[in-house]
This record gives structure tokens, C-alpha cells and sequence, in this order.
């Protein structure tokens, strides 16, 4: 898909704020509410924009857990169902000593802990690493 500079600063302040109206971003780039919604629905159709999703405040927990796959398996699947856990923001396939990295939220400890143990028990799982993030810049 090819997109201008009205898709990308939809994109842009989408972004900032998945919940920003329509009307906002139309009164800031001087069109209709109509063009913004069918560059939004336009840019879902292409796969562009996958999911709205939620960041929470200073009251989330989040985590980064490394995860090593055990040699034998397909890390895209053990990727995939890791990416299916709830609490999973993204999971990302990366190089060096761990295979997948994944970001984790929740609203407490126990479920937290409850998610990273749902990874820990993945078939395919041979370890993880797990950092609470203190602070975000």
C-alpha cells in the first residue's frame, strides 16, 4: 500500500492516542470527519493498522521475558502462542541468546506472575529470563 502524508500523520497522532476523534484529526489537517474515517478504515483493510489497543498508567505492571525455544521447534509457533496470551502486548522473534523477547502488562503481581508461567509452560519453552520494568522513559 502506498501512503501519503495524510496517512502517515493519521497514523502519527493514532499513535499518540489510539482514542483521538476523527473530528480532531480532521479540524488539524483541514478535511472532513468522512475523509479521516475511510483513511482509518482504508488503512485497516490493508493491514496497516492491526488492533487499537489500550496502554495502562502508572498503576500496570509490565514485564520483559526473554524466551530461549528448546532446539527442534519452530520458534514462529512457539511465537505465535505466546503472542496469544492476553496479558502478551507483542512478542517479537529476535537474534542473540533468546529467541523470542515478549512485553507483558498487568493490572497485578499475581496475574503477572500467572502469564509468565503460562509461557514458561508452552511446549517448546526451554527458558526464560523475566524483568519487571521500573520506570519508561
Amino acid at each position: 500500500m502506498t501512503m501519503d502524508e495524510l496517512d502517515r500523520h493519521i497514523l502519527r497522532r493514532l499513535l499518540e492516542n489510539a482514542r483521538t476523534p476523527f473530528t480532531d484529526i480532521a479540524k488539524e489537517l483541514k478535511v472532513s470527519e468522512a475523509t479521516i474515517r475511510k483513511r482509518v478504515n482504508k488503512l485497516i483493510r490493508e493491514g496497516v493498522i492491526k488492533k487499537f489497543t489500550v496502554e495502562l498508567g502508572e498503576t500496570g505492571l509490565k514485564a520483559i521475558v526473554l524466551i530461549k525455544v528448546r532446539s527442534g521447534y519452530q520458534i514462529p509457533k512457539v511465537a505465535e502462542y505466546i503472542s496469544k496470551i492476553p496479558e502478551v502486548v507483542k512478542a517479537y522473534e529476535v537474534t542473540g541468546d533468546y529467541d523470542i523477547v515478549a512485553e507483558v502488562v498487568s493490572v497485578d503481581p499475581s496475574s503477572l506472575n500467572k502469564a509468565i508461567e503460562t509461557i514458561r509452560e508452552r511446549d517448546g519453552v526451554e527458558g526464560t529470563l523475566s524483568m519487571i520494568v521500573l520506570a519508561v522513559w
